[in-house]
């Protein structure tokens, strides 16, 4: 197991500045966005000016205290919403306050300020990572929330996107997909022996070509440690292929399935349609193990089994203990920003073992969807 820690200290602040300052072509530096190219993690320390820090902190603190936040642990798609028991205790709560946090109540200068800024670094984004979409305006599409963590809460390990096929019929009744998550942190001297650290699981090395999605499909697996699988849901057939990108080129794909096949209901293990020499390379991003809302309870015999496995965060599960190999902590300083690609990095929020609230901005910019339902 290999884990690195992320963390600023004040020896380490007037880099921090020299390095925000020297950001002249956008809100982050083009290493980061390459990092969210090929699967690794953007993080910037001191992105947020500390006088907009505060002002959020603030008001996430004053909202807290006027009722508007809701526990809102991970969804598992095998138990309902009334059976997941989700508490303001031991999960995660969060503000939405509508569409581009809109909401009157509370500062709404402040948070109208942060999404211009949130606003300009999507635009960057978008033309960074070649995601053009990523620009557009819809009245509902780009999320943005306050999260709340009281002391001893936590979140298990998930994906904030997963293929529309895995879903089934409603997962083509969307628009748009999440594309890129961010975080920003709002704790001020927040220490490492306070816990809350985000767990991250990139690869160990940049992916051979840019993760998520290829053409409009999702990334599903991995081949070779850092080979995207995608997951083509359109073949002439009729039915769903699994394939990669030549190793010499973006545009020259390898079918890597023996056949066409129907994407059964969850919970899906794609590597049995995997031809036999692949199968022993593949790595699945999310199975019923790794993410409760990768599982269903499409089997009566499975109920049992499957409920086990999707239990809410505030339940201690083997998706929190395993450590899987290589992952990355990093420590919610005020200030920080964080980027990944929503589709192919798992990760999880372990627990606050201090006595403060861990407080944070975060979000998603949305892709428009490649297909929607009346193309189906």
């Amino acid at each position: 197991m290999k884990m690195v820690l992320v963390t600023m200290n004040s020896s380490a602040l007037i880099l921090v500045l020299a390095f925000s300052f020297s950001l002249v072509n956008g809100l982050v530096s083009p290493e980061a966005i390459e990092q969210i190219r090929h699967g690794q993690v953007s993080i910037t320390h001191g992105w947020l000016p500390p006088d907009l820090t505060k002002s959020l902190k603030k008001d996430a603190q004053f909202l807290f205290q006027q009722g508007h936040f809701r526990p809102d642990g991970l969804t598992n798609t095998a138990l309902s919403k009334n059976r997941q028991g989700f508490s303001a205790a031991a999960d995660r709560q969060t503000f939405r306050g509508g569409a581009g946090w809109n909401d009157n109540e509370g500062n709404l200068e402040a948070r109208q300020e942060f999404a211009k800024r949130m606003r300009e670094l999507r635009l960057q984004l978008a033309r960074g990572l070649d995601r053009p979409t990523l620009a557009t305006e819809r009245t509902v599409k780009h999320e943005m929330t306050f999260n709340w963590y009281e002391p001893g809460a936590k979140l298990g390990r998930h994906l904030d996107e997963h293929h529309e096929e895995t879903k089934g019929l409603k997962g083509w009744m969307l628009p748009t997909r999440r594309s890129v998550t961010w975080l920003v942190y709002l704790n001020d001297g927040w220490l490492d022996s306070e816990g809350g650290a985000l767990r991250t699981f990139p690869r160990e090395t940049k992916s051979t070509h840019p993760v998520g999605s290829h053409n409009g499909n999702l990334q599903v697996g991995w081949l070779n440690k850092n080979e995207p699988v995608f997951l083509d849901a359109f073949r002439p057939s009729g039915g769903s292929a699994l394939y990669k990108l030549n190793d010499n080129s973006s545009s020259g794909t390898k079918i890597l399935s023996v056949a066409d096949f129907d994407v059964p209901r969850q919970p899906i293990d794609f590597s049995a349609f995997l031809e036999k020499q692949h199968r022993t390379s593949f790595e699945q991003i999310s199975t019923a193990r790794l993410d409760p809302r990768f599982a269903a309870t499409s089997n009566k015999n499975d109920n049992t089994q499957i409920a086990k496995l999707a239990k809410s965060s505030s339940q201690e599960t083997v998706l929190q203990q395993q450590n899987d190999g290589h992952h990355l902590d990093i420590v919610p300083a005020a200030g920080t920003l964080v980027l990944f690609d929503s589709v192919t990095l798992p990760h999880l929020v372990r627990d606050v073992t201090g006595t403060r609230q861990r407080i944070a901005a975060t979000g998603w910019f949305h892709e428009d969807s490649c297909f929607s339902l009346e193309e189906v």
